[in-house]
């Protein structure tokens, strides 16, 4: 139920009567009470009933997976496109109770730090204003998570004490691109006043400042900029109304077409901000260690982003593997991880959805890869979907084995380091090793929200939304006089290709007066900003875009919502799975409008502020016939 349960947790630093009322006299009266609940709204985020429903909705639905533990037919049936009203895996209370927190803290610490008025002398007004901004962005991505889910939600900002409280609420379900447009006020507001950073390297990375809230928002902006593109196609009011005034707003499709230009714009402008932010970080490091990086280093695009360091080819040591997600907490490529130490916090999520290292071997859980995902190590370099041959990510995300291919466990995050068998072919067997494994009983890797590769992207996708669809780059014996347009196209493109040649380490130029280099190892999207005889357009880099996004972001709760993202800007399902999935026919016609994307509320919220209940909330069009009435 919305906001049930919400309060009954909070023991550690609340006191919970029998009556199920919480008795708060005593508390708010420090800032470490304070902070008590604030460190709450973050441990609830990193709990397996969040994070699990985050893989769920945003992963296990789509194309990167299949199920290998057929006895969960709740999954089944969701993979199916079979959506149950009656499934648990679709009840938002936990959500709603990290909300619950955030109110909390929101509301207190404004009357704690009352000026003249202050219950501790030690927490003022500018002490509280970093951690109102933190709460600010927590909040949001809460409801971030729920609108990508649902589309539309109860959007909550104050706090419930008791479950009596929220059942009383009988709160409407607000539509999701209005909830986007709230966020993205407070955020943009937000992050005037957040943290620049923390002492700790957790709290650095796993609490938010103003680097993180900007890739939160820019992430948010990207969604809102999608959503008000071709409402009439997805049956969405051409109006608004002011919640403040009540006044019903018109709109057209032209007016919402600027609207959504000037979002995408504001996404590119909140991703260059934080890549100038890291490379001054960079540079500050490069002077304390100038033996860190050598000029040619120093001076390629995005100096920052790790990549192989090739004295061999074979038995290679990820480094870019291990510092991403073993090490954790990147220095450069870390924006926002949920932290996990695997005594006391448990990333229980991977464990139970992807498998686990036990009595010594790798045994996979609900899910591995799909068939889709590795059709091409063998024989591809650079294949539209899936993995290449020379793809590094192959071994980093699958423990990948020709035998089992078509169904490869999935071990990212649950590996610590990894050894590339070999650079030109990665999935060769003969130089296989077992990676370094973390313990079942210990999983403590990290949840990454946001990685500098999220931001690099993001930038590409929004230029590729951004830009005329018939702009093209000319052949490399044209580059001369480029338009301003073809120029941010060439950076498009020179963002994601960034990334592909990072993974690809084995793979060279395929410029041919290059000598004694393989010809099959030679590749256009290792070329120096564009530089081949093959011309580009937008629609190219929107596509090359969203699918180096699936290859990049496996596991990590992101392909679904990449999918949804592009039905809401084009208004067309059917062709948008049909270019970006190897869906069944028979799945792809249960998925039909917008709002078969989204999954359903949950019966049993239903039944307690179900309109047929006297509250607020209808069921999704497209999953009421399965709702038990």
């Amino acid at each position: 139920m919305l906001l049930c349960a919400g309060m009954t947790s909070c023991e550690d630093f609340l006191t919970v009567l029998p009556t199920d009322r919480i008795t708060e006299d005593d508390f708010w009266k420090t800032k470490a009470d304070l902070d008590a609940v604030r460190s709450a709204a973050y441990v609830q985020m990193s709990q397996s009933g969040v994070t699990s429903r985050i893989l769920y909705w945003g992963e296990l639905r789509s194309d990167n997976l299949t199920q290998n533990d057929m006895k969960q037919t709740n999954v089944e049936l969701m993979r199916k496109a079979v959506l149950q009203p009656t499934n648990n895996m679709f009840d938002w209370a936990p959500f709603y109770t990290g909300i619950n927190y955030c109110n909390k803290v929101l509301e207190n610490g404004e009357v704690m730090t009352k000026p003249g008025a202050e219950v501790d002398p030690s927490f003022r007004r500018g002490d509280w204003l970093p951690i109102k901004a933190e709460m600010i962005a927590m909040r949001a991505l809460y409801y971030f998570n729920l609108v990508k889910a649902y589309r539309n939600v109860p959007f909550v900002t104050h706090s419930v004490s008791t479950d009596a409280e929220a059942v009383r609420s009988k709160s409407h379900a607000m539509p999701g691109e209005q909830i986007l447009d709230i966020l993205i006020a407070e955020l943009d507001s937000a992050k005037n006043f957040a943290a620049l950073d923390y002492s700790s390297i957790n709290n650095r990375k796993g609490r938010f400042s103003k680097r993180s809230i900007r890739a939160l928002l820019a992430d948010i902006q990207l969604w809102r900029a999608c959503m008000i593109k071709n409402i009439a196609a997805k049956g969405d009011k051409p109006y608004r109304v002011n919640a403040e005034t009540n006044d019903t707003v018109f709109l057209t499709q032209a007016d919402l077409n600027t609207q959504s230009n000037e979002l995408l714009k504001s996404v590119i402008t909140n991703c260059d901000a934080i890549l100038a932010d890291i490379q001054k970080d960079y540079e500050k490091d490069l002077i304390e260690d100038p033996s860190m990086a050598g000029d040619k280093e120093r001076n390629k695009d995005f100096p920052y982003l790790g990549f192989i360091r090739k004295f061999t080819t074979r038995g290679v040591p990820d480094l870019v593997y291990s510092n991403v997600f073993g090490l954790k907490n990147s220095h450069y490529e870390s924006i926002f991880e949920l932290q996990y130490d695997g005594v006391n916090s448990k990333n229980n999520a991977i464990n139970d959805n992807f498998g686990k290292y036990e009595s010594g071997m790798f045994k996979p859980s609900l899910m591995v890869g799909s068939a889709e995902m590795t059709s091409s190590a063998e024989s591809n370099i650079n294949p539209e979907r899936g993995f290449g041959k020379c793809d590094i990510r192959l071994v980093q995300t699958f423990a990948y084995n020709t035998a089992t291919a078509q169904r490869s466990p999935m071990h990212k995050n649950t590996a610590k380091e990894i050894t590339i068998p070999d650079l030109t072919h990665v999935g060769n067997q003969e130089f296989l090793t077992q990676p370094s494994y973390r313990g079942g009983d210990s999983q403590d890797a990290n949840w990454p929200f946001y990685r500098l590769t999220d931001i690099m992207l993001m930038k590409a996708e929004a230029i590729a939304r951004t830009l005329p669809s018939d702009c093209q780059i000319p052949e490399k014996n044209k580059m001369n006089n480029l338009t301003a347009e073809q120029k941010q196209l060439i950076e498009g493109f020179n963002l994601v290709n960034s990334i592909f040649k990072r993974c690809n380490p084995g793979l060279t130029t395929s410029d041919p007066v290059v000598s004694g280099i393989d010809r099959e190892l030679q590749c256009d999207r290792m070329n120096d900003k564009m530089k081949s005889n093959n011309t580009q357009r937008t629609t190219d880099l929107l596509k090359l875009v969203i699918n180096e996004r699936q290859r990049e972001f496996v596991g990590e709760g992101k392909r679904w919502y990449d999918l949804v993202r592009q039905c809401e800007a084009t208004g067309d399902v059917a062709e948008t799975l049909n270019t970006y999935t190897a869906m069944s026919k028979d799945v792809k016609n249960r998925l039909r409008g917008i709002y078969a994307m989204y999954v359903p509320i949950y019966s049993e919220e239903l039944k307690v502020n179900g309109v047929e209940f006297g509250g607020g909330l209808v069921q999704n069009p497209v999953w009421d016939r399965y709702t038990v009435k």
